[in-house]
């Protein structure tokens, strides 16, 4: 049902022609009356129950008629000062409407500006790793690959320079792996599509149980900076929670960016297991990383969703606008 707001003018118009309603249908009645002398077949009709006191009731009707009018007009008050407060109550929550969208505009800035800041220190420390511990680390490694070569009569030297050799290697691969995690590869130059592949591969070097389907159809072109990196972010963070808490062994994925000639484009985001399934309420509450997940999507006014799969499992998603990127 639709309601129509009428103009000032609108409003002086309905008046007058209610008006003339009125006036016009006084003067038929008087009109009437007058040509059947309504008023002598009354007081014939009254004498007829005079015992019943019935040619009085004209001024019982007159004294009703008048405190309808009372009536009326006593709603028609209470009415207008309803009005008032309604209107008054209108006002008051358009400004906590304006205030709330300035806080949640504010809010989303911060979040963006958060990750921003947070993204550069992953980068700071990701190239110190890179810079400092990778280099220190082949350092070590040439050396005692060099000296396990130079002939020596002690085993237990040997044996020490093996195990110094094994352990460089070792802090070199974990060092490269969280260099995958704080930097991911660079979005802007491989794409969206290759760096998620390229995380789905080597997750899968670590947890090579599980059976991933992964399904991309995504323009790497149309995807801007700030988004692939909240969708790599979203991603990661999405394996994480899987490998600690699902208890699944099969993961599918599709990731996919939709352009339709009727409809905003956007990129959307899959994400579904078969494991022991969560209770979404209580899954957001229990930690920051799915919280993070949903706020960096909505700073880019994305959707964010969480729910149970059928027969079992949860399903993950997210959905970013691709206006203006």
């Amino acid at each position: 049902m639709s309601s129509t707001k009428l103009s000032i003018a609108d409003k002086k118009s309905r008046g007058k022609i209610d008006l003339a309603i009125i006036l016009a249908t006084s003067l038929v009645t008087y009109l009437v009356a007058g040509y059947f002398d309504l008023a002598e077949r009354w007081i014939d009709w009254a004498k007829l129950g005079e015992i019943y006191q019935l040619d009085e009731i004209i001024f019982v009707l007159l004294v009703l008629s008048s405190g309808f009018m009372w009536f009326s007009r006593r709603r028609y008050n209470d009415l207008q000062e309803t009005l008032q407060r309604n209107l008054e109550i209108k006002r008051e929550l358009e400004l906590q409407n304006a205030d709330n969208a300035t806080l949640l505009s504010q809010n989303r800035a911060l979040i963006k500006h958060i990750t921003q800041v947070r993204e550069a220190e992953r980068s700071h420390l990701a190239s110190e790793l890179h810079d400092v511990f990778g280099q220190y680390l082949a350092a070590i490694d040439v050396n005692a690959s060099v000296a396990i070569k130079i002939k020596t009569d002690d085993p237990k030297l040997q044996s020490i320079l093996k195990t110094i050799q094994d352990s460089a290697a070792y802090l070199r691969n974990v060092t490269r792996s969280q260099l995958r995690s704080l930097k991911p590869p660079d979005l802007e130059t491989v794409g969206l599509s290759a760096a998620v592949e390229d995380l789905v591969s080597q997750w899968q070097l670590s947890f090579p149980d599980y059976e991933v389907r992964l399904g991309i159809d995504v323009d790497d072109n149309a995807v801007g900076y700030d988004t692939a990196l909240t969708v790599y972010r979203c991603f990661q963070e999405a394996l994480t929670n899987i490998t600690r808490h699902a208890g699944a062994d099969k993961i599918f994925i599709d990731l996919v960016t939709q352009n339709k000639s009727n409809q905003p484009g956007g990129i959307h985001l899959t994400i579904r297991d078969n494991g022991k399934g969560l209770v979404p309420d209580e899954a957001m509450g229990k930690g920051l990383g799915l919280i993070g997940i949903r706020e960096r999507v909505h700073a880019l006014n994305g959707q964010f969703y969480l729910h149970r799969a059928t027969p079992s499992g949860a399903v993950l998603g997210l959905s970013i606008p691709l206006i203006g990127q």
